[in-house]
């Protein structure tokens, strides 16, 4: 069986791109040799695991899981079923702490709810800053995906378990004068029943009870209790930017808020300093 005839038996139950995809991925090749050689012959363990692989994303599976990763910021990131599968919307992020780095004196680097480590190992791969950088999660099974980037693109950042900033305040790690970033589970519970395409990924890295703030006004709550300094970055679903805002300033009357679009023009991060 040849390529193209591969592909058309695929497309009929998935979309082209990501066939081409699992097919590249199958082969050991580049998408760009898919499509130039579709006379190219496959073999039946090929073929066997290719319409696999179509099945498993027929069932909606992400791409990314069946595939073991996916490019975030220019970088490859191993995923799997216990990490969230990164977000082009999350780069507006790690773009604006790089920015932020040129101008601040802060030695350390936080990040919250880490998941596969995108975040904090994007901006160690981009900076040439002396900074220090620690990454917390709840989940075990995250901290060793987020170990293995890690290594993987040659990055230090210490990997800490634990709810939110718990971790870190059993280190004695110094919260004065810091980044901190934070992607943590934002959605509601009907925004993830109704979007069916994230319904294999993690529900506890996706859903946040309180209209989904409920973590974020824990963390903030955190801060509050330990005098936590620095310049901070959130990043949010557009339509909480007023309400989040909000409840930072009741927390912290006197910060500076500042949302960042992303590339699509919705409102994705709150930055705010104190």
């Amino acid at each position: 069986m040849t390529i193209l005839s591969l592909l058309k038996i695929a497309i009929t139950k998935i979309e082209r791109f990501d066939a081409e995809l699992l097919l590249a991925y199958t082969l050991k090749t580049s998408r760009e040799y898919i499509v130039t050689y579709p006379e190219k012959k496959v073999s039946f363990f090929q073929k066997y695991r290719f319409l696999s692989l179509v099945k498993k994303r027929a069932s909606r599976i992400p791409l990314a899981y069946l595939t073991g990763q996916k490019n975030f910021f220019g970088l490859d990131f191993l995923v799997n079923k216990y990490t969230l599968v990164p977000r082009p919307d999350t780069e507006i992020l790690v773009e604006k702490v790089l920015e932020e780095l040129k101008n601040t004196s802060a030695k350390i680097l936080i990040d919250i709810g880490t998941g596969s480590g995108c975040i904090p190992i994007s901006i160690a791969k981009n900076t040439n800053q002396n900074i220090q950088f620690f990454a917390t999660d709840i989940s075990s099974s995250a901290l060793k995906v987020a170990q293995k980037n890690t290594e993987h693109h040659n990055v230090n950042v210490q990997f800490l378990k634990g709810n939110l900033l718990e971790a870190i305040l059993q280190k004695n790690i110094s919260l004065q004068n810091i980044i901190l970033t934070a992607n943590l589970p934002y959605l509601t519970q009907k925004q993830f029943d109704e979007e069916k395409s994230i319904q294999k990924e993690p529900h506890s890295a996706l859903v946040a009870d309180d209209a989904g703030l409920a973590l974020y006004k824990e963390l903030l709550t955190q801060m509050q209790q330990h005098n936590v300094t620095g310049t901070f970055f959130f990043e949010i679903d557009p339509s909480q930017s007023h309400a989040l805002s909000e409840y930072i300033t009741k927390i912290f009357p006197n910060t500076k808020i500042q949302i960042i679009k992303d590339l699509c023009g919705r409102e994705r991060v709150v930055q705010w300093s104190l």
